[in-house]
């Protein structure tokens, strides 16, 4: 697994698995995050940009450096562990134990498929299982009517909306805000990390 992934593996699910991003992803990222017809999806103002080779190399840099309020992990398809987009916990909250959930999948070629969703859960059992956190929170565009499904499947339920707070395409649109709790995640999935850890996390 290791050769195949060139890189180490921090959780694995059925079909992707989650790993630190290394340098040689400068490449794809920078044809992703300049395609508008994978950035319209998000809710940050990727869309509006346009990045050089420079400004993405700088921010890859400042993701490998690392930081205590922000974790980034490569999304990897099996059983190559190809990289296939990128997934976060964003503005990390120590003291009251909550974060924002970041996430795309660059390859337009495997959107619908349920990747990005498998993701999620696995970040969520990162996010509630190592670090503890009680809950993660995410901003969605109104009109990403796929990712909106895929995170309620997941689990997420809407806890409140920013009116017309991005403009794209000629309008106003609402940010939708959606939360997960750690109880709820819980109840709804097998933890992987608790069975790979398995003397961490016996049962008392």
């Amino acid at each position: 697994m290791y050769q195949l992934s060139r890189r180490p593996i921090i959780i694995e699910g059925n079909q992707v698995a989650l790993g630190p991003l290394v340098e040689e992803d400068l490449e794809q990222f920078w044809f992703w995050v300049n395609d508008k017809e994978v950035t319209q999806y998000l809710s940050d103002n990727l869309f509006l940009n346009v990045f050089t080779r420079t400004m993405e190399e700088k921010w890859l840099k400042k993701v490998l450096e690392g930081t205590d309020l922000t974790l980034t992990f490569a999304i990897l398809i099996k059983p190559e562990y190809k990289l296939i987009g990128v997934i976060s916990l964003d503005r990390i909250d120590w003291r009251d134990r909550n974060a924002m959930l970041g996430v795309f999948i660059g390859d337009k070629s495997l959107w619908g498929k349920g990747l990005g969703s498998e993701a999620i859960i696995l970040l969520l059992d990162y996010a509630f299982n190592i670090l503890g956190l009680l809950k993660v929170s995410l901003h969605v565009l109104e009109y990403n009517k796929r990712a909106i499904r895929a995170y309620k499947k997941v689990g997420f339920s809407e806890s409140g909306r920013l009116k017309k707070h991005k403009y794209r395409g000629g309008r106003f649109w609402d940010v939708i805000i959606m939360e997960i709790f750690a109880e709820e995640f819980k109840e709804r999935y097998r933890s992987r990390v608790a069975t790979k850890c398995s003397d961490l996390f016996m049962k008392k």
